[in-house]
């Protein structure tokens, strides 16, 4: 299956969770088989997961967070990846695509 970061299923706005209350800004790219977060900044944190195979993925779901909806990823291994900031509609669109494409 081809990739093209220039040619995405969906990409939304989203900011990537780490501790508390610090985020990356970004995007996050719905692609054929896998979901890529690109950063708007050079990332500083080690151990931050940008690209996440669907094989890889345990569970995707959306939410009502503090600041507008969230995007969650659990991966196989039961780590948690929270993308903030992402709009009602978009969020929802996001999480409907990846189920019907995986």
């Amino acid at each position: 299956m081809k990739i093209d970061i220039n040619h995405p299923v969906l990409a939304v706005n989203a900011s990537l969770k780490f501790f508390q209350l610090q985020t990356i800004p970004g995007h996050l790219i719905l692609l054929d088989d896998r979901i890529v977060f690109k950063s708007i900044e050079p990332i500083q944190v080690a151990n931050v997961k940008e690209t996440f195979l669907f094989t890889d993925i345990q569970s995707l779901k959306t939410g009502l967070s503090f600041s507008p909806f969230r995007i969650t990823i659990m991966d196989n291994d039961g780590e948690t990846w929270i993308f903030d900031q992402v709009q009602r509609a978009e969020a929802k669109k996001f999480v409907e695509l990846y189920e019907s494409i995986r």
